[in-house]
């Protein structure tokens, strides 16, 4: 059987970024909609994936709706609003105790100081482009 479609393909591009976050689930924001009464997600970032223009807001899995999220889910949260409004010295301050525990706060407190020592575009609105799958 073969599968095609722009689901498809999303799906396809959404399993490659696990790599790149150091989780083992991500899920788009359709998926976390439908099933959030029934499993705990984190938020993990808004994206543009590799061939796509269009950015989704991604989700890790965690696991059923009553699983024990991790001391670094609701810093990282914060943090990654603070991200988005541009307050990369308030993110990172929040990142930092868990860079080496947590893969997705490693990654995001990367990004906050490259933006603290050369910021993004006026016009950045806190999506961040996938260059590979």
């Amino acid at each position: 059987y073969t599968v095609l479609g722009d689901g498809v393909n999303l799906a396809s591009r959404l399993e490659s970024l696990c790599k790149q976050y150091g989780v083992t689930r991500i899920a788009s924001g359709a998926v976390e909609r439908e099933a959030c009464d029934t499993f705990a997600f984190r938020k993990l970032d808004r994206v543009a994936v590799k061939g796509k223009s269009q950015v989704v807001t991604v989700y890790e899995l965690l696991g059923p709706a009553d699983c024990v999220r991790g001391e670094a889910i609701g810093p990282y949260e914060e943090a990654l609003e603070h991200y988005f409004g541009r307050r990369f010295d308030a993110a990172v301050g929040l990142l930092a105790p868990f860079a080496d525990v947590d893969p997705p706060s490693k990654v995001l407190l990367e990004r906050c100081r490259t933006y603290l020592a050369e910021p993004p575009a006026p016009d950045w609105d806190g999506s961040w482009i996938a260059r590979s799958k």
